[in-house]
């Protein structure tokens, strides 16, 4: 397997492989009715920022393109179930184009994300301490779908002490980490090379509390 490293370090913003986990039935459960958040992206929502050419609602999803990094403050929890469908809608580049998601946000100096490539069956989860970047893990899981234009429903379980990645329905790892103190927002973003940018969609975001 190539290397992929990177192609994270354009934002500023482990390795266990194997096949994955057996389907669990507790999925995280993202309801919109008791959500502390939740977005269809039929227009870009002001907590989003003002749109620009890297960040935008089109067509019912939140675009982003070349590489940007994006979080939303009334996302801010302290244990959650996070939902959203994600989309590499084009990466000129397919191994340097991720597309991700980030929590346990503090600054772009500290913070956790996943991401994965259009080309790959593995999915990273890594951890940002003081700007320096971290392994969390790294798990090849056929529940990834792989292509351009496939969209990948994600489910985060975000408790105080771990978390539980679903892709697609099945779970895929359960990992420990540190949530800041007083809770934190949830973002998304995509890098690629900025001579050959790519194109990321997400739908769908749901941030609602643990019963």
């Amino acid at each position: 397997m190539k290397s992929r490293l990177h192609a994270v370090y354009a934002v500023g913003v482990a390795l266990f492989l194997g096949l994955p986990l057996a389907a669990n039935p507790a999925l995280a459960e993202c309801d919109p009715e008791t959500a502390l958040y939740e977005d269809d992206f039929e227009f870009l929502d002001g907590s989003w920022g003002a749109p620009n050419d890297s960040i935008y609602a089109e067509e019912g999803v939140l675009v982003i393109k070349s590489f940007m990094g994006q979080v939303n403050f009334q996302t801010k929890n302290e244990a959650a179930n996070v939902c959203v469908d994600l989309t590499i809608v084009d990466a000129p580049v397919q191994d340097q184009s991720p597309i991700g998601l980030v929590w346990w946000w503090e600054n772009w100096d500290n913070y956790y994300y996943l991401f994965y490539w259009a080309d790959s069956p593995v999915v990273e989860i890594r951890r940002v301490v003081k700007g320096q970047f971290q392994n969390v893990v790294s798990v090849e899981t056929l529940a990834l779908k792989q292509g351009l234009g496939q969209t990948n429903h994600i489910e985060l379980q975000l408790r105080p002490k771990d978390a539980t990645l679903f892709i697609n329905g099945t779970q895929v790892t359960r990992f420990k980490g540190k949530p800041p103190k007083g809770g934190s927002p949830v973002g998304v973003y995509g890098t690629s090379p900025e001579d050959q940018p790519g194109t990321w969609a997400f739908d769908n975001l749901v941030v609602s509390p643990i019963e």
